[in-house]
């Protein structure tokens, strides 16, 4: 990430940071703006909410676990589950129609609503610092033990509040006496003055974790510039000011919406921003590897392409060339002999050409099978047109763009092979006189055509075209080119290649 992008995430964040100044000093010190409202439907809905985020967000961390066995998410996919429970707790207590019994009913406020929130915020906050200091740890654990952190702190936060709720009675005070009768009388005004200092202490503490929590975020958002941990901290930053209002107002019992509880679901939506864009990062950097592999597989496909080439130019150089030259040698003898008949002579003359000839097939097979080494393709195709030309008499040139290079070597060697075929029917077939090889750059193209000056056909009379067209319209095809044959009788032939330019592999 470029310093200007990391730059708009620091604005970002200092920009929340004074937002949730503004808003906290505003709910403090302005009397006519309560820091809570009586709505027990709104209530249920955020608590519900809440959880289904949490439990889903946990699903997702677990799961960057599972695949990549990175430590900070298992904790961090602990810390939601922890959340998620905690936000279960008072809904179940009302379905199971306890809440004025053990103090979640405004009429009744009591204890245990506090010291619920208080531990089970807590214990996420202390997980979201650990989730931070391990992130860059990829171990994964035993699934026993990987298991046991993801499900454990959750089954020791439930069974506390098990514990709290069997003894709510007896459970220390964090709201006294006065401030109850205060929130029974006005459930919206201000607590903060009648909270006392262990509830204000311990609310500072788990704001203070979350805040360690922004900061780790943020360090690693400074360092590796991802941008998912640049909205978690703005996330942590939330839930450390929620916990500050809180600490105003506890939000703690059933129907009371304060200000803290709008805080906590703007965390929870920062967080389901920050998986959303670890997700679009994950995919991005998934794309980026497939097209990795992709290059790499069309590397090591035209290396080995080239390796085979080689071995099969090197076979036919050292193995059949060697033959065939030490029988034009010996054939060359026989021709010499004084002792041979008229007949026996020229039919060796046959044999000494047909063995020069195949001889050029060789060196030209080895051309194209090893068309760029230790020269360019436009060398390579001048040198086949020259050879062609000492061979026949028949004067010929060769015009080569150097774009033919930006070809992939399977495409130059099979236009190299359309090249000699058109040659050899040039001077087969076409009795000509001149030849002329010419590749030019047209657009997203490269055009190669031959022309020659014989005796051209018809090509509507040629059924189905005879075996050489055929075999350069199916070479053309193999490289994805397009092979056309112009020629009337008496004018001359062309042959046409149309080849898409695609940068070698």
């Amino acid at each position: 990430m470029t310093q200007p992008q990391r730059g708009r995430g620091d604005l970002a964040i200092a920009g929340v940071i004074g937002a949730l100044v503004v808003v906290t000093g505003v709910v403090v010190l302005d009397p006519q703006v309560a820091p809570a409202y009586v709505n027990a439907p709104l209530d249920l809905v955020l608590n519900a909410a809440a959880a289904l985020v949490a439990v889903a967000v946990a699903i997702l961390a677990w799961t960057h676990y599972r695949e990549d066995g990175n430590r900070g998410a298992l904790i961090r996919a602990s810390a939601f589950l922890v959340l998620a429970a905690q936000n279960l707790v008072p809904i179940g207590i009302a379905v199971a129609g306890q809440s004025r019994a053990l103090g979640l009913d405004l009429a009744e406020p009591g204890q245990l609503p506090l010291w619920s929130v208080i531990l089970g915020r807590g214990a996420a906050a202390q997980l979201f610092v650990v989730a931070g200091l391990l992130a860059s740890s990829v171990r994964p654990l035993p699934v026993l033990a990987a298991g046991s952190l993801l499900v454990g702190p959750t089954l020791a936060v439930v069974a506390l509040n098990g514990a709290m709720i069997a003894a709510h009675a007896s459970l220390p005070e964090l709201l006294d006496a006065n401030a109850v009768a205060q929130l029974r009388a006005d459930p919206t005004s201000p607590l903060l003055e009648a909270a006392g200092a262990p509830l204000i202490l311990l609310q500072a503490g788990i704001g203070i974790a979350f805040l360690a929590a922004a900061l780790i975020s943020y360090r690693r958002y400074r360092r590796e510039g991802r941008d998912e941990e640049a909205y978690l901290a703005i996330g942590f930053i939330l839930a450390a000011f929620s916990q500050l209002h809180s600490a105003l107002h506890p939000g703690s019992f059933a129907s009371l919406v304060t200000s803290g509880d709008l805080l906590r679901m703007a965390f929870y939506a920062v967080v389901l921003v920050a998986v959303a864009v670890e997700t679009r990062a994950d995919i991005r950097a998934l794309r980026r590897a497939n097209l990795e592999l992709v290059r790499l597989r069309e590397a090591d496909v035209a290396r080995a392409t080239a390796e085979e080439r080689a071995r099969l130019a090197r076979e036919i150089h050292d193995g059949m060339s060697q033959e065939l030259w030490y029988a034009k040698l010996k054939q060359g003898r026989l021709v010499g002999l004084d002792s041979l008949p008229d007949a026996a002579r020229e039919l060796a003359r046959e044999v000494q050409t047909a063995l020069e000839s195949a001889l050029s097939e060789a060196r030209q097979a080895i051309l194209a099978l090893r068309p760029s080494e230790g020269a360019t393709f436009a060398q390579v195709m001048d040198r086949y047109v020259g050879d062609f030309a000492d061979r026949f008499g028949i004067p010929a040139d060769a015009d080569i763009d150097p774009a033919g290079d930006r070809l992939p070597a399977r495409a130059q060697a099979e236009l190299l092979r359309i090249v000699q075929e058109a040659l050899n029917n040039a001077h087969r077939h076409a009795d000509a006189t001149r030849v002329r090889v010419r590749l030019e750059r047209d657009a997203s193209q490269l055009r190669l055509s031959v022309s020659d000056n014989g005796r051209g056909f018809d090509t509507s009379a040629v059924s189905g075209g005879g075996y050489g067209l055929r075999s350069m319209a199916e070479r053309a095809e193999i490289i994805g080119a397009r092979l056309t044959v112009h020629s009337a009788p008496g004018d001359g032939t062309r042959v046409l290649v149309e080849v898409p330019l695609v940068e070698a592999g």
